[in-house]
């Protein structure tokens, strides 16, 4: 058996270690997703200013956006799938660990990042 104070330490360090985990997935995928904009932006450049009201990205803006994502996705992917499966795990670990010591106090809420 587990001393209380102990369990409590190792679920706050293995929430905080889900919570970095899940940021730095989110962190990745903000940055593919602004590298694919970047990407579009460069390869489809705008010759009439509209109204500022206006959305000046077109149709043919986001097909091309799409696939320059998915270009970007095709080479990130595996490095993000293995992302995914760590926060699996972790999650996995300390639903585990919170049954195995029937802990019932609620889990810090995750935010998105």
């Amino acid at each position: 058996m587990m001393p209380p104070d102990r369990l409590r330490s190792l679920l706050a360090r293995m929430e905080d270690a889900l919570a970095d985990t899940r940021r730095n997935l989110a962190l990745a995928e903000r940055a593919l997703s602004n590298r694919a904009e970047g990407e579009t932006i460069r390869l489809r450049p705008k010759s009439r200013h509209y109204h500022r009201r206006m959305s000046r990205w077109t149709g043919a803006d986001e097909a091309e956006y799409r696939r320059v994502l998915n270009r970007l996705m095709a080479v990130a992917g595996p490095d993000l799938d293995r992302l995914r499966r760590k926060i699996d795990r972790q999650e996995a670990a300390i639903l585990t660990l919170r049954r195995k010591y029937r802990v019932n106090a609620e889990r810090p809420q995750s935010f998105d990042w």
